[in-house]
């Protein structure tokens, strides 16, 4: 059956009391309302009904002001995953399942099928960005998890446009402890992931699992020098603001933060990480400049103590979330891509 599919000004509650499926921590329902809250954004909802029963949703978001400054959000600076012409007024972009963390999809109730899921998604994306195009403006879906990019695309038909835009690693869990898991690893990632406790070792890097919200104000300015590194600017306070924001969304009870510290006590890395069900997911990580072996604080905060993490939390899955995929990939991680979604020009005499 076809849901009906409609566009709405909010969620409707029992996608937030039922269990849901989205492909990234940033596209809880939630987490979701939280985005609508931001004066900064004009942001709807499209629902999808089976039977009068709400089964899924996905956000839409339009820049509230033509002074845009959005970052890896600015369209102007990927037009060449476009097939057409970006509008010089941001207040013609419309963004397609999210607007930040860099992540995009549909939310649908955990109750439907693998079949109805890809339906109730490929309904979703065709609406929305119909409904943006005909209206004149630019719909994009960024950063669509593969799983759900294909949904997505079939949705738009001939018109669809799917550019890769980077690559994300997942880590499955194996056996019922961290030394199981290793064993179960290819040889070369199990010397590799030995050798890196060496490093520990010798360095002094261990890991500990903390409440996230107990290192927020202490971890936001490593958070933003590694956005530095990357071209992203960023400042403490906001990037503070926007950690707490995530804590409120998830509750304090499933944000840990994962810390390496030197033996003075001084934060050296950070990630932090959201418990859903089977996954951990991480967010943001953060890490201090001019250290000795910098790249083993990273995997031990990064990596290897979520690993240990997973498996005493119920964990099945670590979502570590984009770039560095080869580091990754070599301890275990299966990588795949990151996609934009968007339409192609209407054929010449066709309705847009």
């Amino acid at each position: 059956m076809r849901p009906t599919v409609r566009t709405e000004d909010r969620l409707p509650a029992e996608l937030l009391d039922l269990p849901c499926r989205y492909s990234s921590v940033s596209l809880a329902p939630r987490r979701l309302l939280s985005v609508a809250d931001d004066a900064r954004w004009s942001t709807r909802w499209t629902v999808a009904r089976l039977d009068g029963r709400a089964v899924g949703a996905i956000t839409s978001h339009r820049p509230a002001t033509a002074r845009f400054k959005g970052g890896p959000y600015d369209l102007t600076r990927l037009d060449a995953s476009f097939d057409r012409p970006v509008p010089e007024d941001p207040r013609q972009w419309v963004f397609v399942g999210g607007c930040r963390d860099l992540s995009a999809g549909a939310v649908t109730a955990a109750t439907l099928t693998e079949q109805e899921t890809e339906r109730v998604r490929g309904a979703l994306a065709e609406h929305v960005f119909a409904e943006a195009d005909t209206a004149g403006d630019f719909p994009v879906a960024l950063h669509v998890r593969a799983d759900e990019a294909a949904a997505f695309a079939a949705g738009l038909g001939g018109r669809a446009v799917a550019r890769e835009l980077g690559q994300t690693a997942d880590l499955p869990l194996t056996g019922d402890d961290v030394e199981e898991h290793v064993a179960a690893l290819s040889s070369s990632q199990r010397e590799r992931c030995r050798r890196d406790r060496r490093r520990f070792a010798a360095l002094g890097y261990a890991a500990a699992r903390v409440p996230a919200a107990t290192v927020l104000a202490e971890a936001a300015p490593l958070v933003c020098a590694v956005k530095a590194k990357y071209g992203v600017a960023d400042h403490p306070r906001l990037c503070l603001f926007r950690l707490q924001e995530w804590v409120r969304a998830f509750g304090a009870d499933d944000c840990y933060a994962s810390v390496v510290r030197d033996p003075e006590g001084q934060l050296l890395a950070v990630s932090f990480f959201a418990v859903q069900g089977e996954v951990l997911e991480g967010y943001e990580i953060g890490l201090a400049d001019d250290l000795p072996g910098r790249e083993y604080a990273y995997l031990q905060a990064m990596i290897h103590g979520p690993v240990q993490y997973a498996f005493e939390l119920g964990c099945r899955r670590i979502d570590l979330g984009l770039d560095s995929s080869v580091v990754k990939q070599r301890r275990g991680a299966v990588i795949s891509g990151v996609w934009a979604i968007s339409l192609a020009p209407a054929a010449a005499g066709a309705p847009s």
